[in-house]
């Protein structure tokens, strides 16, 4: 079965390869994603990082010893990646969104139109970059101009950039985690950004001490769930966003995003409208990755 599956899983890495590298490179975008379950019975991630192949395996009982390996070989083969390009990962369900799976401690820079972003493909179940919300960071970016940019649960900065080069007057990016924002300074400095505000806090304990200040447009991308004070995000983010809100001056704008599968939004009374089909890209089409909205105070 393993090398039936093999084949298959080669032959629709090559076909979508085909079908979105030349349209990226055209837009020059060099991280997207190649396949995502496209084959029900292939439960497999496989994403394009410049020239790099990164190969995931949601783990479950049907896969044994060696699958992943096999799928990633074959895909490999199917787009003549050499062996030392190829990372492996596998999901587990329940596994923290920011786990240490290494310590190589290798980034690479990767294009996304005129940002540059570093990714660190072996230590982390994620990459440092969701590059799902490429479309997402254009359009903060495409109302950025002057504005009191703020960054919630910033990660590695990415919307950050976004913003600043999109001619916001300042930038905060709050995050918990002090590694994530020493990668965020890295992604700012790469895109030539200095004078950033980095804030090291957990969101709850922000949105209490930055009650006195107001910004005008907002990036607010919770993880689904957290184990730091019993976060939910289909439970919570009513809650969350109402506190953000408040942060942000009349008529600020507040992006909200989640990538939570099973989604359901209680935003009754606010002045929102979903954005969902403007910033799903085309690589992602084939299981929505997030759901976003857009809400103005």
């Amino acid at each position: 079965m393993t090398q039936r599956q093999a084949l298959m899983f080669a032959n629709r890495v090559r076909k979508n390869f085909r079908r979105l590298h030349g349209v990226f490179e055209r837009r020059g975008i060099g991280a997207f994603r190649l396949y995502d379950r496209d084959i029900p019975e292939i439960r497999a991630v496989a994403d394009w990082y410049e020239g790099h192949l990164v190969v995931a395996e949601y783990e479950r009982e049907q896969t044994g010893p060696g699958w992943l390996e096999s799928m990633a070989a074959a895909a490999a083969q199917a787009l003549q990646v050499p062996g030392e390009r190829v990372h492996l990962k596998r999901r587990r369900t329940g596994a923290a969104r920011y786990q240490r799976l290494a310590h190589a401690g290798q980034r690479l820079e990767v294009r996304e139109r005129d940002l540059r972003f570093l990714v660190n493909l072996d230590d982390y179940i994620d990459t440092g970059l969701f590059a799902d919300h490429r479309e997402t960071r254009a359009l903060v970016r495409a109302e950025a101009r002057g504005a009191l940019f703020l960054n919630l649960f910033g990660y590695t900065g990415s919307f950050t950039c976004a913003a600043a080069r999109g001619g916001a007057r300042s930038t905060t990016t709050v995050d918990a985690s002090a590694n994530y924002l020493d990668w965020a300074r890295d992604n700012l400095l790469l895109n030539g950004v200095e004078g950033a505000e980095m804030v090291r806090a957990e969101v709850g304990d922000f949105l209490e001490r930055a009650a006195g200040r107001r910004w005008t447009l907002c990036m607010l991308d919770p993880p689904s769930f957290s184990d730091r004070g019993g976060f939910d995000v289909q439970q919570d983010h009513r809650e969350l966003i109402d506190r953000s809100l408040e942060l942000l001056e009349p008529s600020g704008v507040l992006w909200f995003a989640t990538n939570h599968q099973r989604f359901e939004p209680r935003l009754q009374g606010l002045h929102c409208e979903e954005k969902t089909e403007e910033t799903v890209p085309i690589d992602y089409r084939n299981r929505a990755a997030h759901r976003s909205f857009r809400i103005v105070k």
